[in-house]
């Protein structure tokens, strides 16, 4: 029986580095240079990381082919990572929805609500952006494997271009809503760090725009 530890794949070792390295910022940013409570880090600072992390690899994922079609020089390893890293972002996206529906109040997220504890526009459009985004991942997802692609012009189209856009759109929308105020307070910023829906953000346009002009 071989008990010989099996090397890391590269697609392992992007899901672990992305997944840290996220975690790690939300940390600095929200408790090391901010005054979030330590007591706040294993759900409300956590989920900060892990979306960011999920956010990351569902682009790379997604973005990936799209480079190689522009021209690019990928390797098949990276080609070959795509399903690896696009699984991860997936299920990273769940645990960030069952961590945001925790704690889905006004004393974490007060620009959500009204004053009387109502969802405000802002708060539903935010919501309403990241559920769809969600919805369409996972029906994406499912629908991805080519005996299905062949037999139904309906599943050809979950599995579009199109449907990639507006993928991208709603989860766009989703971190739009959920911290634009933020991005131009610039002298708000812990230690001058930017805000995880700001970069995230910035991952969007990029993965956006190349999969506009890059997806066949």
């Amino acid at each position: 029986m071989d008990i010989t530890p099996k090397k890391w794949e590269l697609a392992d070792r992007l899901i672990v580095l992305a997944t840290i390295v996220s975690i790690g910022y939300a940390v600095l940013r929200y408790n090391i240079a901010g005054e979030v409570p330590w007591k706040d880090v294993p759900i409300y600072v956590l989920n900060k990381g892990i979306s960011l992390a999920s956010f990351f690899l569902l682009v790379l994922s997604f973005t990936i082919g799209p480079l190689k079609n522009l021209g690019a020089s990928i390797s098949d390893k990276f080609l070959g990572a795509r399903k690896s890293l696009g699984l991860a972002g997936l299920m990273l996206v769940f645990v960030h929805f069952v961590l945001s529906i925790t704690i889905l109040n006004p004393l974490y997220y007060d620009v959500f609500f009204e004053e009387n504890g109502t969802l405000a526009l802002r708060g539903g459009l935010s919501l309403f952006g990241g559920v769809m985004g969600l919805v369409l991942l996972w029906i994406y997802n499912f629908t991805f494997k080519e005996n299905f692609i062949k037999a139904s012009p309906i599943i050809k189209t979950l599995t579009s271009k199109k449907t990639i856009s507006i993928i991208f759109l709603f989860v766009g929308v989703h971190l739009f809503f959920m911290g634009y105020s933020g991005w131009i307070t610039v002298h708000k910023w812990q230690a001058g760090l930017p805000p995880i829906s700001l970069i995230a953000f910035a991952i969007f346009c990029i993965g956006f725009f190349l999969n506009i002009i890059g997806r066949r």
